[in-house]
C-alpha cells in the first residue's frame, strides 16, 4: 500500500513538474516579439547536433533537430527555439543568420534561456541539400 501511495505522488509529482517545464518554454518564446527579419526553413546540419529540418511560417518555426521536436518563434534577427522529447522541453536555444547557409548561436538547458555565460553552448548548422 505505501508503495502504491508513494508511486501516485511520485506521478503526481512529475506531472506537475512537466506542466511547469511546459509554461516556461512557452513564456520565453511569448516574450519574443520582434517581427521576422530572417527565414530559417530548411535542411540543416550540425556537427553537434545532427540534422535539423525546419519549417517556418510566419514568425512560427517547427520540425525537428535530430531525435527532438522542435517549436519556436522568429523574433528581428533570431530564431529562438525549443526542443522537446516526451511532452518534456529540453533545450533552449537562441540562433543568428549571419548568412543564408549558416544559423549560429548558443543554447542551454532547461526550458528557457540562461543568461548566465557558463551555462550557454555553442552551436553551428549549416544548410544541407
Amino acid at each position: 500500500m505505501v508503495a502504491g501511495c508513494l508511486l501516485a505522488m511520485n506521478s503526481c509529482e512529475t506531472q506537475k513538474s512537466i506542466a511547469a517545464n511546459t509554461t516556461a518554454a512557452n513564456d520565453w518564446l511569448k516574450l519574443q516579439q520582434g517581427a521576422s527579419r530572417i527565414n530559417v526553413s530548411g535542411t540543416w546540419f550540425s556537427e553537434d547536433w545532427g540534422r535539423a529540418d525546419l519549417k517556418q511560417s510566419g514568425r512560427d518555426v517547427t520540425g525537428r533537430i535530430d531525435t527532438y521536436e522542435v517549436k519556436g518563434v522568429v523574433s528581428g534577427n533570431k530564431a529562438y527555439l525549443t526542443t522537446w522529447d516526451s511532452g518534456k522541453c529540453y533545450y533552449a536555444v537562441i540562433l543568428s543568420q549571419p548568412s543564408r547557409n549558416v544559423l549560429s548561436g548558443s543554447y542551454t538547458d532547461g526550458p528557457t534561456y540562461l543568461n548566465d555565460a557558463k551555462e550557454q553552448r555553442a552551436v553551428e548548422f549549416r544548410r544541407s541539400y
